[in-house]
């Protein structure tokens, strides 16, 4: 593996530095004060302006490709980017992109959906995870029945990132239980329009998920993501240090990185839980006070343990590759 950069990547990165320096960590003090006063901040309309400024940088769609005006810089670049942008203590994320899946979209749905999202007028959130199943795509319980030319989706998603900014949700729900998750399982674009509900989850971190409300919601034919019954495949498209260049670099290679993202999500979410318990542990009483910021980051990362993967279920994805010799031991493949 060869993780070199070249003088353009390195001149991307110094763009990135000086962004995190000038823009996001003077806003670390406004977080602490809000979070005191029990305000929710940066807010939507903050972090709006602050990817306007990035994108005045060419920092927008890192991952999306040319044709629909992206810089499609890869995994390794954009993995590289994260790292530097962690450096400050505030949630943000680069605009300019779209879930993976919505390329999946058909010719209409990409212009209703896919290219607003992208140029940043419309906003996605992606609702797999349900109270009684968690985020495991293969054992949801959510129905949507068919009825005519339109689907009627009954029940609830929780813990879903973006789930109270969204306009639109990509929705799994179960269309055949005889089928299970192989072939049972749709996707589908839900607007908010079409009557879905919103409640944010407080949280002990700055990250604000929402459980979403599905009471007859009636979607049509035309909304339906991929084909029906292909939902379970579509989830799986989504997805510490060497393991995360190294999942970032064979998904570059157009390998096939789930082992590699897998053993870097357990790790990095393992070893930066334990790295905030220790900074804590060192400074004693006044760690745990809120005169220091390591009792919010510990809060704020201890989620990374719980959404997109548990490590429950990082581990027995790592084992299944293990077992089924899609892997082995000592390798990131």
């Amino acid at each position: 593996m060869d993780f070199s950069l070249s003088d353009e990547q390195r001149m991307i990165l110094g763009t990135v530095r000086e962004f995190v320096h000038k823009e996001l960590l003077p806003l670390e003090a406004d977080i602490q004060r809000a979070e005191l006063e029990g305000r929710h901040f940066p807010d939507r309309s903050t972090l709006r302006q602050l990817q306007g400024t990035a994108r005045k940088a060419g920092l927008w769609g890192l991952l999306t490709p040319e044709e629909y005006g992206g810089a499609n810089l890869g995994f390794l670049m954009t993995a590289l980017i994260t790292m530097e942008t962690a450096r400050a203590l505030v949630p943000f994320t680069y605009g300019g992109s779209g879930d993976n899946i919505l390329y999946q979209c058909t010719p209409a749905q990409r212009e209703r959906y896919l290219l607003p999202t992208i140029e940043g007028e419309r906003q996605s959130c992606f609702a797999l995870t349900e109270p009684d199943t968690g985020s495991d795509a293969t054992n949801i319980k959510m129905p949507a029945v068919r009825e005519g030319d339109e689907w009627v989706l009954n029940g609830q998603k929780v813990f879903i990132t973006n789930g109270c900014e969204a306009d639109f949700a990509i929705v799994f729900a179960v269309t055949d239980r005889s089928k299970g998750h192989k072939g049972g399982v749709t996707a589908f674009l839900v607007d908010r329009a079409m009557g879905w509900s919103s409640r944010r989850i407080e949280t002990m971190g700055s990250w604000g998920p929402a459980e979403l409300h599905f009471d007859n919601v009636r979607v049509p034919d035309e909304n339906v993501l991929g084909e029906v019954g292909e939902g379970v495949k579509l989830a799986m498209v989504e997805e510490v240090g060497w393991l995360v260049l190294s999942a970032a670099w064979r998904a570059d290679q157009s390998g096939d990185a789930r082992h590699a993202i897998s053993m870097a999500k357990l790790a990095g979410a393992e070893m930066i839980w334990r790295v905030a318990d220790r900074v804590l542990q060192i400074h004693g009483g006044t760690g745990y006070t809120k005169e220091l910021p390591i009792e919010r980051v510990m809060r704020d990362v201890r989620v990374y343990r719980i959404y997109e993967g548990t490590d429950e279920i990082q581990r027995r994805s790592i084992a299944r590759n293990l077992l089924e010799r899609n892997a082995r031991i000592g390798s990131w493949a």
